[in-house]
């Protein structure tokens, strides 16, 4: 059973929320995974600067094997990674307007710029998982259930899990937004079928 206390905590900004969101989900669904090389490269680089500064204890978070890749990292830097690529690419889509901004006009909006705000926050949050994972072990329960909840059982393409982590993530952000779930079902499937997630 999943674990929905932080939903609801009060948090300063949308990022922070969205940083927790991430980090709790993608702990929750998945077993093991294998980073990308530029993932595992921008992740040495970052520790070699903190390490710079005299700041030993990043070693904690962060193991490198012998060959330079992540063997295990803490969830809230994946966490803090993808919700700092969100605002990046969420701002520069809504034309550099600040972020909480643009979630009070999520909120107080139409039903069109919700939905364009799902289509627009799932795509990025796929290229962002493409972008940090090579491959990934995941709860197969927890795909089929999607699935079947979703309507995927027929989806054919090879990154289903990618997407369930999508579904996962964006369950939580529609709840916090006070966006209804059948919206996000909706739009998700309207994603899949125009291919805009391949």
């Amino acid at each position: 059973m999943r674990d929905k206390e932080h939903l609801k905590k009060n948090y300063k900004s949308f990022a922070q929320f969205l940083s927790t969101v991430c980090a709790r989900e993608l702990e929750y669904f998945i077993l093991d995974s294998k980073f990308t090389s530029a993932f595992n490269y921008r992740i040495k680089k970052m520790v070699d600067e903190v390490k710079k500064e005299g700041k030993e204890d990043i070693e904690f978070s962060v193991l490198f094997n012998t060959d330079g890749e992540i063997v295990l990292i803490d969830a809230e830097i994946i966490g803090n990674f993808i919700s700092n690529n969100y605002v990046v690419y969420i701002q520069k889509f809504y034309k550099d307007a600040p972020l909480n901004k643009i979630i009070k006009e999520v909120i107080n909006g139409s039903e069109k710029g919700r939905r364009d705000f799902i289509t627009v926050s799932c795509s990025i949050l796929y290229k962002t998982l493409e972008e940090l994972y090579k491959d990934i072990k995941y709860k197969k329960e927890t795909v089929v259930k999607y699935g079947i909840s979703y309507g995927l059982q027929t989806y054919e393409g090879e990154n289903l899990s990618i997407i369930v982590a999508i579904l996962l993530m964006m369950e939580d952000v529609c709840e916090y937004l006070s966006i209804n779930k059948s919206m996000l079902k909706d739009s998700i499937n309207m994603i899949i079928s125009s291919k805009r997630i391949r």
